[in-house]
């Protein structure tokens, strides 16, 4: 499918849907996993008198961890990815079957720490939708807005997505 005026005009119509919320707790070795993937072998992220004496409450989480991760699921078989190697429920809340989806850039506000051991609840809003000529054709530019919140409802970060269709 390419991505015409149509779709995006249906697409538009979906905003300010919400996706259904995801949960998962960060467990201690993928926390510090992505650390060292990362490069910053800061002791706040592997030690948790280091941490305290920085004035955390505890092994404190990567900043840039939570929006890394696309869903958090095991991504699922390799037969069951879309072309452009997205999961295939990928963004299903949103009508983009068979468009191409790449990252086009993301915002991102902290707003608490992330501690090993929390339960993150994660929900994506549709906030914008627009078309942009390309050399290669009509693109469309897709805004999500992305809430992190602890499961008692504490806002950790919220994440502005720019997604691009082709």
């Amino acid at each position: 499918m390419t991505v015409s005026a149509e779709l995006i005009e249906e697409v538009k119509r979906h905003i300010g849907d919400s996706s259904p919320s995801m949960r998962t707790t960060i467990d201690t070795l993928t926390s510090q996993r992505y650390a060292r993937a990362i490069g910053d072998n800061n002791p706040i992220f592997f030690d948790e008198a280091a941490a305290k004496a920085a004035g955390y409450d505890g092994i404190v989480v990567p900043p840039n961890f939570l929006p890394s991760y696309l869903d958090w699921t095991d991504g699922g078989s390799e037969d069951e990815l879309r072309i452009d190697g997205t999961k295939g429920d990928d963004m299903q809340w949103i009508p983009l079957e068979g468009v191409r989806l790449m990252g086009g850039g993301e915002e991102m506000i902290f707003h608490a720490p992330v501690y090993v051991d929390t339960e993150v609840v994660m929900t994506s809003h549709l906030d914008d939708v627009t078309a942009r000529e390309s050399r290669s054709g009509l693109l469309m530019v897709i805004k999500v807005r992305n809430n992190y919140k602890t499961a008692g409802g504490t806002p950790l970060m919220t994440s502005v997505r720019t997604v691009l269709g082709r």
